[in-house]
Order: structure tokens, then sequence, then C-alpha cells
């Protein structure tokens, strides 16, 4: 049972999403010169890998929303997230590897009005695939 008194509003896919491209775009941004910088937009990179994995699989208390996974598996593949995913994972600390680790199983599965949007992304984006083997 929870007892937070300041429950914050479920965030939608649309929101999670471009939350999670926000914070991985900051990392690239010319400010994060100093270490604390880049430790703080690691941990806002965490954050939102934390959000996706709990809107995917759900928390303790309810049941993750099929609609809302078809929307999320939607929006990464609409913002190009997959790339921004990849390009940044030798970044990524052990937690946020292995969040991403458990959402990314999870996304390669989602039917997408009869289609796999995020394998089709990657069909798409053979690149992609050459910088993980490289």
């Amino acid at each position: 049972m929870s007892f937070s008194f300041f429950k914050t509003r479920p965030k939608s896919p649309q929101e999670v999403a471009r939350a999670i491209k926000d914070s991985l775009m900051a990392l690239d941004t010319k400010t994060v010169v100093e270490v604390k910088s880049l430790e703080k937009a690691l941990e806002e990179v965490e954050k939102n890998f934390s959000t996706m994995r709990y809107m995917l699989s759900g928390d303790g208390e309810s049941e993750p929303s099929p609609d809302q996974i078809s929307q999320l598996a939607l929006e990464i593949c609409k913002e190009d997230v997959i790339s921004l995913l990849i390009h940044k994972l030798h970044i990524y600390g052990w937690q946020a590897r292995k969040d991403l680790a458990y959402c990314w199983s999870i996304l390669l599965r989602q039917q997408v009005e009869s289609k796999y949007c995020c394998a089709e992304y990657i069909e798409n984006h053979l690149e992609l695939l050459d910088f993980l083997v490289v």
C-alpha cells in the first residue's frame, strides 16, 4: 500500500516518449562540460527509463494498460527515440541499461494495428544494428 500524499498524475505515453527524448538530447548539449551536469542528466535519463518501465509493466498496485503500451510504442518510433537509445547506450549506468533492456523486450513484441512498429523501425534503420555490433 502506498502512503504518498502527493501523488502526481500519471504521464501520458506522449509525455513519456518526449521526456525520454529530451533527456537523451540533454546528454549532447555543450553545457554538459562539468561532471555534475552529466550526472544530473544521467539521473534524469534513469528516472525516465524507470517511468517507461512502470508504464509497460505496471506497478504493484495496477496492471499496465494495453492501449498505453501500444501508444508508447508508436510514440517512441515516431519521435525517433530508438535511434537515440541505441547511440547513447555506452553512456547509461547499470540500472538504466537494465530498465532499457526490459522495456526493449516488451516494445519489440508490441503489435500495433497488426504491425510490429519497433521491429519495423529497426528494419528500416539497419545502421542501428551495425552500431550495436561494432
